[in-house]
């Protein structure tokens, strides 16, 4: 006589379970290495044809400001254009940024939304 063992569903539940946190422990630790990868990129944006130029990188630090000698000198007389140049500018590498995060991290997560993951 050929008896069948009785498998129990918690022990199969119990599998998937596990299954699960390792695959949610290397999609962590993924995350982790994008982040870090996202450190050393850089994003340029350029606004008035050039007059200002700011660098991010891929985590939204900002890493510098070029201001053209044609912008300087207009500054003088109009102080409020060159601030809306630069508050443009910062805003366009800042959303430039976003947008490589997110694409860099949906690669990772395969384009599941994590809330407070960006």
């Amino acid at each position: 006589m050929v008896r069948k063992l009785k498998t129990s569903k918690t022990a199969g539940t119990a599998n998937n379970q596990v299954d699960i946190l390792k695959q949610a422990q290397t999609m962590q630790q993924r995350m982790l290495e994008v982040q870090e990868e996202l450190k050393t990129k850089e994003l340029e944006a350029s606004v008035g044809g050039g007059a200002v130029i700011v660098k991010v990188n891929g985590q939204k630090e900002l890493l510098e400001i070029k201001l053209s000698e044609e912008i300087i000198k207009e500054a003088a007389s109009d102080k409020e254009l060159l601030e809306d140049l630069i508050t443009s500018a910062v805003k366009e590498a800042m959303r430039q940024a976003d947008q490589m995060a997110e694409a860099e991290m949906n690669k990772v997560t395969g384009g599941v939304n994590i809330p407070g993951l960006f």
